[in-house]
């Protein structure tokens, strides 16, 4: 029994669960994320940051965040459907780490490989919003309730852009594996034939994740904190946490689909199995750095042109891909 267990512990899949590419890279990567969104925005904003807390590079500060964040009062509205308002932020912050599994950081650091993965990680991502969404309603509060609704106008708005974007990588992959759409990118990445595409999918990507100028739902000048107004301590916690996780995963599957993935100059004396997964954070870094870019440059827009954005700019221009990728298997590629 105990030598079945050390097998079990030194197995590949259990490794690759347990901490690379799995729950404690992801869970790290998460963390990396809020510290690096804040010293982002500290050299944009001229800050010089916390002087006291987070003395190396201001990494205490996240402790400190944390800590006070699970230390606080979770307070429970007398008139919120009290089931529903804590289950739905709990399940909302742990759904998009199933999207992890799927992923590729390299030829061989992938927890679930499957011929259909790009559609396994689509409806992860369509599936991410609706606890929150059932978060808002079970608070029974008003500014709750309207950031719901703008919520989902703008899930209506900018899901079906984020698909139509993903068809022409498969279309010109001819795969439905992510591994397979990394590997046909071994000559060129498709950001070269599919601009357009990667244009939608960038854009319907920070709106997935209310990312400014997409954060209407939470727009605090507004609605005080929008659908998270009612929310406090562990439970918002993880209202964070799903939030951030979901920005890490779309920044990884957009440098997968349009960036190259894991290809990338050979690097002397580093092993390709490692050169693999750095060339791949490397890529999603830099496109995580504009997303998180935008909350210091850029002013929230209304909704009115929130929505005519996805409805009369990124489905056509999206569909006009879809075109595009058709003539280039017919005639070129």
């Amino acid at each position: 029994m105990f030598s079945e267990v050390i097998e079990l512990l030194t197995s590949d899949e259990f490794i690759k669960a347990a901490f690379f590419p799995g729950i404690t890279f992801v869970m790290l990567y998460a963390l990396f994320t809020v510290w690096y969104e804040r010293k982002l925005l500290a050299r944009v904003a001229l800050r010089i940051g916390p002087l006291h807390v987070g003395k190396i590079a201001g990494i205490f500060q996240l402790i400190a965040d944390a800590v006070k964040l699970l230390t606080k009062e979770v307070i429970v509205p007398s008139r919120s459907h009290r089931i529903l308002f804590v289950a739905s932020p709990i399940i909302g912050g742990f759904i998009p780490l199933l999207i992890f599994p799927f992923i590729p950081f390299g030829r061989n650091w992938i927890i679930y490989p499957s011929d259909v993965s790009l559609l396994l990680v689509f409806a992860i991502i369509a599936v991410s919003p609706i606890p929150f969404l059932v978060a808002a309603w079970a608070s029974r509060s008003k500014y709750p309730f309207i950031g719901m609704l703008r919520f989902g106008f703008q899930l209506f708005a900018y899901e079906v852009p984020l698909f139509l974007a993903m068809i022409p990588v498969a279309m010109v992959a001819g795969s439905l594996d992510l591994q397979a759409i990394v590997k046909a990118q071994e000559k060129f990445p498709f950001i070269l034939v599919l601009p357009f595409s990667f244009i939608v999918f960038l854009v319907s990507s920070i709106a997935e994740v209310e990312r400014i100028p997409f954060d209407l739902p939470t727009a605090e000048q507004e609605i005080v904190a929008g659908w998270t107004t009612e929310y406090s301590g562990v439970l918002l916690e993880f209202i964070q946490l799903g939030v951030y996780l979901k920005a890490d995963a779309l920044a990884v599957i957009t440098s997968i689909l349009f960036l190259g993935g894991w290809h990338g100059p050979s690097i002397p004396f580093i092993p390709i199995e490692i050169q693999e997964p750095l060339w791949l954070m490397l890529k999603s870094l830099i496109v995580l750095s504009f997303v998180l870019f935008l909350r210091g440059v850029y002013p929230r827009i209304t909704i009115d042109r929130l929505l005519d954005i996805g409805w009369r700019i990124l489905i056509p221009l999206a569909l006009l891909n879809i075109f595009i990728a058709a003539i280039l298997i017919a005639y070129i590629l």
